[in-house]
């Protein structure tokens, strides 16, 4: 969690040349800031990049606001959510990959 939005991407453009030095072909994949779901001071995608969203709902982390019901606000909610995270692979035309497969 970088809360200047600034370290992070550093350190993403340090390492990708430092693998890219060794193995040009790989494909990396890199988390967004805070938990891997804030994307908002991403620039232009790396390249052979893939960025990974972890969709904590919520509704279940670190502290749900009330018990998932499956109401209609409750399910907009939580695609407003995934919406907002995964925005950033929207516009750079990227595949979105996380570890509950968004």
């Amino acid at each position: 969690m970088d809360e200047e939005h600034t370290r992070l991407l550093a350190f993403y453009e340090r390492v990708e040349k430092a693998i890219r030095a060794i193995d040009p072909d790989h494909i990396l994949f890199l988390d967004g800031n805070t938990f891997g779901s804030d994307f908002s001071r991403f620039g232009d995608p790396l390249p052979n990049t893939v960025y990974a969203c972890h969709d904590y709902s919520a509704y279940g982390f670190p502290n749900p606001p009330e018990k998932f019901e499956g109401t209609p606000e409750q399910i907009k909610y939580h695609q407003d959510q995934f919406r907002e995270r995964t925005e950033y692979m929207e516009k750079i035309n990227g595949p979105v990959w996380g570890e509950f497969t968004c």
